[in-house]
């Protein structure tokens, strides 16, 4: 009898893709997709758009949903945005400034059933 291959545990830490120019149907439903500028002034605002399931739908269902959304630029916090299971879609959208380089914008998010996932986009200050 041949040996089962456990599934990884999905919340033992935080998701990222394997293999990202070669995604999974798990990953794209997961993968936060940032739409930020590449570069920004200091102190002036700019929009950060940050999308669950653009890569392909994720389901938004009593059952399965995504429960919340976080932004920081580098380790600093900058926003939260939380999901109720059928009445939202998993979009964030928030004005931000940075006064000095803090690093990429990091994403964090959470579904109920697959745990946490984070994506990174570079951004320069200056």
């Amino acid at each position: 009898m041949a040996e089962k291959t456990a599934a990884p545990d999905l919340f033992a830490g935080i998701n990222r893709p394997k293999d990202p120019n070669n995604l999974t149907e798990l990953e794209k439903k997961h993968i936060p997709v940032i739409t930020a500028p590449d570069k920004v002034k200091p102190g002036e605002c700019f929009e950060v758009v940050v999308e669950v399931g653009k890569l392909l739908a994720h389901p938004n269902e009593n059952a399965h949903f995504i429960e919340f959304i976080e932004l920081y630029a580098g380790h600093v916090y900058l926003a939260r945005m939380d999901f109720t299971a059928c009445a939202t879609c998993p979009v964030m959208k928030v004005c931000v400034s940075l006064g000095k380089d803090l690093g990429p914008l990091r994403v964090f998010e959470r579904c109920n059933l697959h745990g946490v996932w984070e994506a990174d986009k570079p951004i320069t200050v200056g």
